[in-house]
């Protein structure tokens, strides 16, 4: 099955490969493009950083914007989300993702900041997604605590990421079955338990070992068999902690091999 949704990339990860090699940005995502790339991904906070180099590049490159994403941290006050969205709108995009953190990590509190930030979205035309997350003190990085999320509000979509499953070793395929419904854009990340560079950082699971991040395709998370199964959303190519010197190539390798999926 050929990939029909848009290729996306993280801004910031392709600007680690750039600052990296010396090289503009514009020039980076230019030779991006050339292998199928059509999307940035970006944070809020580089969205305000980068002001002017992320306009050169998407004036230069042809370059979309997927999508904004954004760590927001509920209490009392949820206005920052909303300032996530509003800026999503700005930008020219649809798709804003919450990665929702609160003290002492309580559920009631994040469910009611996301149900907030779902409704606000509606009104300006912002779809608001989540991720299942890999950090191990998070309420939702198994497939309990997504769907516990997905079930107590409404309207909220799922940024399906491939590879934080990891934590608990649950079945991302399984995983990923259980929320096709409400799926509307996928990070695709890869694993592996080896690293691939030497300067290639880990993350440690809840079993003690460490998985370390590949360039999609190359790692050992299930991504081709996913892919089977998945609509027409944007693909976005997620590679932190990825050795920077080989940062660029290994976007490329990625973005060359969901095309060929």
């Amino acid at each position: 099955m050929k990939t029909s949704g848009t290729i996306a990339a993280f801004y910031e990860n392709i600007r680690t490969g750039a600052v990296h090699d010396g090289i503009p940005m514009a020039e980076a995502v230019s030779a991006l493009c050339a292998s199928g790339l059509r999307g940035l991904y970006i944070s809020y906070e580089s969205a305000a950083e980068y002001a002017d180099e992320i306009a050169e590049t998407l004036k230069r490159t042809g370059a979309e914007v997927t999508g904004l994403h954004a760590w927001i941290k509920f209490s009392e006050n949820g206005t920052e989300a909303r300032r996530v969205i509003d800026r999503a709108k700005e930008m020219g995009t649809d798709h804003a993702l919450i990665v929702p953190v609160c003290e002492g990590n309580h559920i009631d509190t994040l469910i009611a900041g996301m149900r907030d930030a779902v409704d606000y979205g509606k009104t300006k035309g912002i779809r608001v997604y989540m991720e299942d997350l890999d950090q191990p003190d998070s309420p939702y990085n198994s497939i309990s605590g997504v769907r516990t999320f997905l079930d107590r509000v409404p309207g909220l979509g799922c940024c399906f990421d491939t590879g934080n499953w990891i934590m608990h070793g649950e079945d991302e395929a399984e995983a990923f079955r259980q929320f096709r419904g409400r799926i509307g854009a996928m990070h695709l990340k890869d694993r592996r338990a080896a690293p691939i560079n030497a300067d290639d950082e880990g993350i440690r699971i809840l079993d003690g070992t460490f998985r370390y991040p590949a360039p999609v395709g190359k790692g050992n998370i299930g991504i081709a068999g996913i892919l089977s199964m998945a609509g027409d959303w944007p693909m976005i190519v997620e590679m932190y902690g990825y050795s920077p010197g080989h940062m660029l190539e290994g976007i490329r390798e990625s973005v060359e091999w969901i095309r060929a999926e």
